[in-house]
């Protein structure tokens, strides 16, 4: 990962502070006064602590509540890219970490400009485990329903956990901590990109793939994110583009990775939302229809014989039989990774056609857990993603001889 060039008064800062204990860093514009009045609350944590935010070019100082805490801004580079959410986190992330290297800190929080995390009970449960060496790397688990982020759930994690081997629950987070080791670990790796040539951070896969420790905290954060008008095409491709790319820069490690691995646990137990209302599935399926008859030519170019027949059933099933298995749709992700490597399709239309595919086992997933609990909606999660467990071999087997695949 390519690091910044840190201003003068920057680097007299980081000469003048000495190395510190925990950096806390803002991946993104938050404003200097709420980032002030937010980091006095810090004051009892007992580490050296430095909160850093995104700031342009000779950005004034501004003074924090709690004066042992200095309060720094770090140059903040514009995404070239036409899907500013994700890229523009991921550049902010990358130019916090490289800044947290040069200022040899032991431990460095990342949070979501929101400053939802920013406070000392999320600090503390994010640092503590890295502070003390009893992890390298701590991801969040955040509150969530049984319908909340369903592309992570269907596709983000199980792929994820299936091929780097820890059971991760949020692989792609806006709030972690990274220890001594895993900012080793991060500044030395190439930052995935897909297709439009956005960079997303990947860092319990990175960890994972050089033998670090991960843990997990179950945090009481919320992050409302406006996504604007990008529709869920958009954000499926950017989101599993980005995996698929990660996936092809890594092929060389997750390939030997045998099962998978529970992660260390920090905090109480993660958070479950029980106030879902129905989903009606109806929308879905009309939609997965719709892209069988006009995407079928994508699809045959990327899948086998055996799945378009299995499609073709699913497309003549009205919306109350409607089911897609779980092995069926883990098999259709990993064809479409191969597809992104092969590029016998340009990618942007095999992760365009990916969208109706991922709305059918929306779908299912619906119907399925309609009238379940939210635990009996975590565990059919679970049931997923040892699904994919049982089909990597499918997907290592084609991906070492793609010649069989086509």
């Amino acid at each position: 990962m390519a690091g910044i060039e840190i201003p003068t008064e920057l680097q007299k800062k980081i000469e003048e502070t000495g190395p510190v204990d925990l950096m806390v860093g803002v991946s993104g514009p938050a404003g200097e006064e709420l980032c002030a009045k937010a980091a006095g609350s810090l004051h009892g944590i007992a580490a050296k602590t430095v909160v850093v935010y995104a700031g342009g070019e000779g950005s004034a100082p501004v003074s924090c509540p709690a004066p042992s805490i200095p309060l720094v801004a770090y140059p903040m580079r514009a995404a070239q890219s036409s899907f500013p959410l994700w890229a523009d986190i991921a550049l902010a992330q990358q130019s916090i970490l490289a800044l947290a290297a040069a200022w040899k800190v032991r431990a460095c929080v990342m949070i979501q400009s929101d400053l939802a995390a920013l406070n000392a009970e999320t600090i503390r449960l994010f640092a503590e485990p890295a502070l003390e060496g009893r992890s390298d790397l701590i991801m969040p688990v955040y509150p969530h329903g049984k319908y909340d982020g369903l592309i992570t759930k269907a596709l983000l994690s199980p792929l994820s956990r299936a091929l780097f081997g820890r059971r991760v629950r949020f692989p792609l987070a806006f709030d972690f901590c990274a220890g001594a080791k895993a900012l080793a670990i991060l500044t030395g790796h190439s930052s995935s990109h897909n297709g439009n040539g956005s960079h997303l951070m990947w860092p319990a896969n990175a960890v994972a793939m050089r033998g670090g420790q991960i843990g997990q905290a179950a945090v009481n954060v919320q992050h409302s994110i406006q996504t604007g008008d990008l529709e869920l095409s958009a954000i499926l491709a950017e989101l599993a583009g980005s995996l698929f790319q990660e996936i092809e820069t890594n092929a060389a490690d997750w390939q030997r990775v045998r099962g998978s691995q529970p992660v260390s646990r920090y905090g109480g137990e993660f958070v479950l939302k029980h106030d879902a209302q129905p989903v009606d599935p109806r929308p879905m399926v009309e939609s997965f229809v719709l892209g069988s008859r006009n995407l079928e030519e994508v699809w045959r170019l990327v899948l086998p014989p055996t799945t378009m027949l299995e499609l073709r059933r699913l497309a003549r099933m009205s919306a109350e039989q409607f089911r897609m298995t779980d092995a069926l749709w883990a098999r259709i992700v990993y064809d479409f990774a191969l597809a992104h490597r092969m590029r016998r399709v340009s990618r942007s239309h095999v992760l365009g056609a990916l969208t109706p595919l991922y709305l059918g086992w929306v779908a299912s997933y619906t119907q399925e857990v309609g009238g379940a609990t939210a635990e009996e909606a975590e565990r059919r999660i679970e049931q997923l993603a040892r699904v994919y467990e049982e089909q990597k071999p499918y997907f290592v087997s084609r991906w070492r001889w793609p010649e069989r695949a086509s």
